[in-house]
């Protein structure tokens, strides 16, 4: 059986994640990045181009980070020491390639269409969101405890939404010893959180009796 041509790759900005991704792909595809060139030692099979004019041409794929950019125009490159215009990297795909970004705005997905390629959202995958929501629950655990001046054992702390990243931040902050309230506009998301710890609030159920 004939294994798959490898595909040619360009990973553009991003954070950690991107850089994941791209050496896992590196694994059994081509794969390029740009918009690093403040992160140091690369994964083994990155090939790396600082420059527009050092791209390869033909890609089969160009990888975006999420957010895709900040303006609609530029790319979100934190690791990156120059500015990355999403513009002027579409001409690098062949037609017909394909684009994958994380939450899409329809100014980005419309630019991508228009230069006759195929778009598609990650961040609009079950899978893909639920596994991300670990990451930002965690990462909002760090700020409170960079951020704040008393510790979170015994801290009562209100989370307002019972959606993935809630879900995902409840068991770690009680894990903390923080005193954990959440609530939530939609009793059915309530009620998914009735067999865990903590104090839910039913904001719907007092509008009903006040009335």
């Amino acid at each position: 059986m004939n294994k798959p041509k490898p595909l040619r790759l360009l990973a553009a900005g991003g954070d950690l994640r991107q850089i994941t991704a791209a050496a896992e792909l590196a694994k059994q595809h081509s794969v390029t990045i740009t918009g690093f060139d403040r992160f140091g030692a690369l994964p083994e099979g990155l090939a790396s181009a600082a420059h527009i004019h050092d791209l390869p041409q033909q890609l089969d794929a160009l990888l975006l980070p999420m957010p895709v950019t900040h303006d609609g125009g530029f790319l979100h490159t934190p690791f990156g020491s120059s500015a990355v215009r999403l513009s002027a990297l579409l001409p690098f795909v062949r037609p017909e390639g394909m684009v994958f970004g994380g939450r899409m705005t329809e100014q980005e997905r419309s630019l991508a269409e228009a230069a006759g390629l195929r778009v598609y959202d990650y961040a609009a995958e079950e899978t893909f969101a639920l596994r991300n929501a670990v990451p930002t629950a965690e990462g909002a655990i760090q700020i409170a405890m960079q951020e704040l001046p008393v510790v979170l054992q015994g801290l009562p702390c209100l989370i307002l939404g019972a959606g993935r990243v809630s879900r995902a931040l409840q068991p770690r902050l009680r894990a903390l010893g923080a005193d954990v309230t959440v609530a939530a506009r939609r009793l059915t998301d309530l009620a998914r959180r009735e067999c865990g710890k903590g104090k839910p609030s039913y904001p719907a159920l007092k509008r009903i009796k006040a009335m």
